[in-house]
């Protein structure tokens, strides 16, 4: 049996990378592991995971329907990370497109791991103390460059872009 690779874009399947953390079996042990996850959690439509993810430093500034109503415009494509060398700091490119038109969202993503709040720990069974969260983002002035038609593929298909997404 051949499992589905993890939108996140890892090398492994969704079932021995991100699905273990949407269903609450595990904890993401790094920020970028945690950023891989919520970016899959776009993919597979699971807002309430991105939301309880999400700090309680900041997420009064977001909600379950703003997360769903921003997801359902966008079809996500793929997913390159820049850098994770920072302990809590993760630079990345989700490729997605919206109204037919590719775009990109460039962010470098700060975490912090923190006590586990309520709206987290209602996910699992067991009691952690404490797990990372997102906290807010900062977004490069210089925008990722778009893919040119013989580029590999953003979503990591192992095509040329012109013969896949760029279609």
């Amino acid at each position: 049996m051949i499992l589905a690779p993890c939108p996140c874009g890892s090398d492994e399947s969704y079932q021995d990378c991100c699905q273990p953390f949407h269903l609450s079996n595990a904890l993401p042990q790094t920020p970028e592991q945690l950023m891989r996850s919520r970016y899959c959690a776009f993919v597979k439509n699971d807002c309430h995971y991105i939301y309880a993810t999400h700090s309680l430093k900041t997420r009064q500034h977001v909600s379950i329907a703003s997360i769903e109503q921003w997801n359902s415009q966008c079809d996500w494509l793929g997913l390159d990370v820049i850098t994770s060398a920072q302990s809590n700091i993760v630079e990345f490119v989700a490729w997605f497109k919206q109204d037919g038109q590719l775009q990109n969202h460039h962010e470098i993503s700060r975490f912090e791991n923190q006590l586990m709040d309520e709206e987290l720990s209602n996910r699992f069974d067991k009691s952690e103390s404490s797990c990372w969260y997102y906290v807010d983002a900062t977004y490069p002035k210089q925008s990722a460059a778009m893919p040119k038609r013989n580029d590999n593929c953003i979503c990591h298909s192992g095509k040329k872009f012109k013969k896949c997404c760029g279609n």
